[in-house]
């Protein structure tokens, strides 16, 4: 009992400082006094940080390696927006845009102990949506951050842009979408498929899994759960526009003043 106490002490220490780093403070180096011992630790950290930061509005894939099971974090209501987006650049410490499939769920996804099969997911899938990601990292040494931390860190989750959306049907869209992302009408990041966890649809049902086998809990109607970045990231400076398009999806366009 004592050894925890000490534990769940040291975990609230970390997420302290996360939260103290949130501008307007400035970022932090990563704390060498205060060590993670693994991913389970780490995101109790995670969720301490999203209980104080703002209203659940569903999920983020990230830290995506292929052959291992997505990593995710919290999306919030307050720093989500339908397109055409726009966030204040002095609300983050840098910015840098991710090209991404989200969907939203139509129904919920009630716990069970027996995996979901993709078909199953689908099925209560009600929108396939092109979304813009907004990283940002409370760390100075982004983006050389260990894993651990990065996950503690809300995966570098800044902002969330939900853009124009198409029928879900059976996702298999996802695998092969073909996307282009601009900066004030230069593109800046194009292709199609190749993302780097292989097919966003597999992704998302490894991570609902994954979600109700270390919780006990299931996902909600009406939340939406982006799966990560087509294509890496691509820096967005003040005063430009993002469009982000997936061809036969729709766009999402975002706003940094």
């Amino acid at each position: 009992m004592v050894e925890q106490e000490r534990i769940d002490e040291r975990l609230d220490r970390a997420a302290q400082r996360l939260l103290a780093a949130y501008p307007p403070a400035a970022a932090i180096p990563v704390p060498t006094d205060l060590a993670l011992a693994d991913e389970r630790e780490a995101q109790a950290v995670q969720a301490r940080v999203a209980a104080a930061l703002g209203t659940p509005r569903g999920w983020k894939l990230g830290g995506i390696v292929a052959g291992e099971t997505p990593r995710y974090s919290r999306l919030f209501a307050e720093w989500s927006q339908a397109s055409p987006g726009r966030f204040a650049r002095d609300a983050f410490h840098r910015v840098f845009l991710e090209p991404e499939l989200a969907v939203v769920m139509g129904e919920a996804v009630p716990f069970r102990e027996t995996p979901y099969r993709l078909d199953e997911i689908a099925a209560r899938v009600e929108s396939l949506h092109a979304a813009i990601e907004l990283v940002d990292s409370r760390f100075v040494e982004w983006p050389a951050v260990p894993a651990l931390w990065q996950l503690a860190d809300g995966l570098s989750h800044g902002a969330f842009v939900l853009g124009e959306a198409a029928p879900a049907g059976d996702l298999r869209q996802m695998r092969d979408a073909a996307y282009r992302l601009e900066l004030d009408g230069e593109t800046v990041l194009d292709g199609r498929g190749g993302h780097p966890g292989g097919d966003p649809a597999r992704l998302l049902v490894e991570m609902i899994n994954d979600h109700m086998a270390a919780t006990g809990q299931g996902i909600a109607a009406g939340e939406v759960i982006t799966t990560g970045t087509f294509n890496g990231v691509v820096e967005m400076r003040a005063g430009q526009r993002a469009r982000l398009a997936f061809a036969g999806i729709g766009e999402a366009i975002l706003d940094l003043g």
